[in-house]
């Protein structure tokens, strides 16, 4: 199973108007065999329901329990996304992230 196909279907059926980006170890190639998948998950809506989020991790929880791995999102809107830019996750996300 690819994992980041897997989880960027998923995405799509709930929300089909984002991005997808991996970040983290698994990004950087340093992953090891029990390292979480962190991604980022913008949506280009101007602001993203508690719902909707909430469908989002739901779902990844599911593809947890099919595949064992552990992952890691974070959800915002891309207004609100846009607004972090000053912060250092934001940074690293932007240097090493790898878009799906």
């Amino acid at each position: 199973m690819n994992i980041t196909k897997t989880i960027k279907e998923a995405i799509n059926k709930i929300s089909p108007d984002n991005e997808v980006i991996l970040f983290g170890s698994r990004a950087r190639g340093e992953q090891r065999d029990d390292s979480d998948w962190d991604f980022l998950i913008v949506l280009k809506k101007t602001k993203v329901s508690k719902k909707k989020k909430e469908a989002i991790r739901d779902k990844l929880y599911e593809i947890e329990l099919a595949t064992g791995q552990v992952i890691s999102p974070l959800i915002y809107s891309k207004a609100e996304w846009e607004k972090r830019a000053i912060t250092p996750i934001y940074q690293i996300i932007k240097k090493e992230g790898k878009r799906i």
